[in-house]
């Protein structure tokens, strides 16, 4: 895997009170965003572009963050999109662990062989993470949306080097 590879490791959530802050919802353990002062925002047409980040709080469940040149609210709800950190300015995972940017992206398949889409985030559920798997087969004429546990039963293997996320999960499981 590329060093200098961008890797989305957060969201922005609109504006925090009226001075310019940014609420943001991790992907990541926090030490991630908190690891660089360089951020890069892409919106939902897929223009990016750079952020430097002058202070990051934690705020319960999310962050926030002063942006250089956000100065009020308006500014801080423009920045819309998701948050992407170079690969290379990660903190080391704990052994036997990764970090959810390096899943976000895989396929994901079965142990039928099929692919089930691919991991668009990961979120928790206070116990345990959950794999938001998107953009697979349709399942009864519909778009099919898994969400996934990350627990061995279902999740038997994260392997990076082939870049591929082997699932225990059957199909019609939406």
């Amino acid at each position: 895997m590329s060093d200098n590879k961008i890797l989305t490791v957060g969201r922005t959530n609109g504006a925090y009170g009226v001075r310019g802050w940014v609420r943001v919802v991790p992907f990541e353990e926090p030490e991630i965003l908190a690891a660089t002062k360089r951020w890069f925002l892409t919106d939902i047409r897929g223009n990016t572009k750079t952020l430097e980040v002058e202070e990051l709080k934690v705020h319960g469940q999310m962050l926030i963050a002063r942006i250089t040149g956000v100065l009020n609210k308006e500014d801080a709800d423009a920045l819309r999109g998701r948050i992407g950190v170079l690969r290379e300015d990660f903190p080391e995972a704990g052994e036997g662990e990764v970090w959810a940017a390096d899943v976000i992206g895989l396929p994901v398949v079965n142990q039928q062989g099929v692919e089930l889409g691919r991991v668009t985030e990961i979120g928790t559920n206070t116990v345990q993470d959950i794999f938001k798997v998107e953009g697979g087969p349709k399942v009864n004429g519909k778009d099919a949306v898994y969400l996934i546990p990350d627990v061995e039963q279902y999740v038997l293997e994260v392997d990076l080097d082939e870049g591929v996320v082997r699932v225990d999960w059957d199909p019609s499981w939406i």
